[in-house]
């Protein structure tokens, strides 16, 4: 995309028509043409990406909600709180101990 992107900026730099563009770079359609050139703007860092809901909440983190034990005595972790925020992974195996008013988690 890189390589792509710089020839896309090059290209409507020089006023080439869209037609001209689609054709050498096999874009289908003006939509994708508009997409690309976008997203090259974006990463050339020439304009600022628009923020969506979904990219702000990921790039705030996780919420901090709390945690409550359920009827079998089990805590829900989420997904983006132990794995995209801390870095664990699944099968990961863990050693809980209790240190006053805590809990911890340690990685074996």
């Amino acid at each position: 995309m890189k390589g792509e992107g710089k020839k896309i900026i090059d290209m409507v730099r020089k006023g080439i028509p869209d037609r001209e563009i689609m054709k050498e770079l096999g874009i289908q359609t003006k939509a994708s043409l508009k997409k690309m050139y976008y997203d090259a703007l974006v990463e050339a860092g020439k304009i600022k990406d628009i923020m969506t809901e979904r990219k702000l909440k990921k790039a705030r983190g996780p919420r901090k909600r709390p945690v409550t034990i359920g009827k079998r005595g089990t805590i829900l972790l989420s997904k983006p709180l132990l794995v995209e925020q801390l870095g664990f992974k699944q099968g990961d195996k863990f050693t809980v101990s209790k240190r006053k008013d805590r809990i911890i988690l340690r990685k074996q």
